[in-house]
């Protein structure tokens, strides 16, 4: 099964496929469809609505929906130095192996072809990083996990897998082959670190709200559609993820270190 499915997924035209879901999704839907649409999606994929900003009926779209805000207070920020920067749940998360990452028990990736920069990839190498799966019905906004200053961001071309479970399992080097951001940052004492967030089928259209400069733990750098996938890593010296096993939640601005 799991190599039929990935023949399937690598003959599917992923990124055209991805560009109709989002123009489709993207399509303003009438006042009066609003509340059943929206309140069909979350019960199929377990959205928490009492925790949005805002009424139903104010989204004009699905894709306005996938990338709802949330009410103040829904998401309060642990004093901690690191936090986890999305809602979703854990694929790998622990100790960085040299220069690879796990992708999932016993099938590794390399590091340098995640984040697209052999430099940054030698820098970040033997440090600790989480990778954590958004699932359709989770909050899609990623925040900052740590307080550090951005010194770039940059997009990195590929195509467009799904990054669900089952696709993780049978598609070799998944995240570093699909389109991806790469958030290049420094910490305070010079550690360096990494956000990227991996683009996925039907997500096509990552949004990034934050440039380069200074950002605390919980500010928002970006937002995904339908559902993806956010890597950090911190090189040595830096805080370090806490053990979290695969499927264990995480909620952004909860402490994400074991201290």
């Amino acid at each position: 099964m799991s190599q039929l499915r990935r023949l399937l997924l690598t003959a599917l035209p992923k990124v055209a496929l991805s560009r109709l879901c989002g123009l489709l999704a993207s399509t303003p839907l009438p006042r009066s469809m609003r509340r059943f649409v929206y309140g069909t999606f979350a019960r199929r994929y377990g959205v928490e609505l009492d925790e949005a900003a805002g009424e139903l009926v104010s989204f004009r779209s699905l894709q306005q929906f996938f990338q709802r805000s949330l009410r103040p207070g829904a998401r309060p920020v642990a004093a901690a130095d690191l936090v986890w920067p999305c809602d979703g749940r854990i694929v790998t998360a622990g100790p960085v192996d040299g220069d690879r990452i796990e992708q999932v028990k016993g099938q590794t990736y390399s590091l340098a072809d995640l984040v697209g920069d052999a430099a940054l990839a030698q820098r970040l190498a033997g440090g600790s990083q989480a990778t954590i799966y958004l699932a359709p019905g989770d909050y899609h906004r990623v925040h900052a996990p740590f307080a550090a200053t951005i010194t770039a961001v940059v997009p990195l071309p590929g195509t467009l897998f799904p990054v669900n479970p089952p696709a993780v399992r049978c598609i070799r080097d998944v995240f570093a082959r699909n389109a991806r951001h790469v958030f290049h940052c420094q910490l305070d004492g010079g550690v360096t670190a990494a956000v990227v967030m991996v683009g996925a089928y039907n997500v096509g259209g990552t949004r990034i709200t934050a440039s380069a400069g200074r950002v605390q733990a919980g500010d928002e750098i970006g937002q995904f559609g339908f559902g993806s996938t956010v890597v950090v890593i911190l090189a040595p010296g830096g805080p370090r993820f806490g053990l979290a096993a695969p499927e264990q939640r995480t909620v952004m601005g909860q402490r994400a270190t074991d201290a």
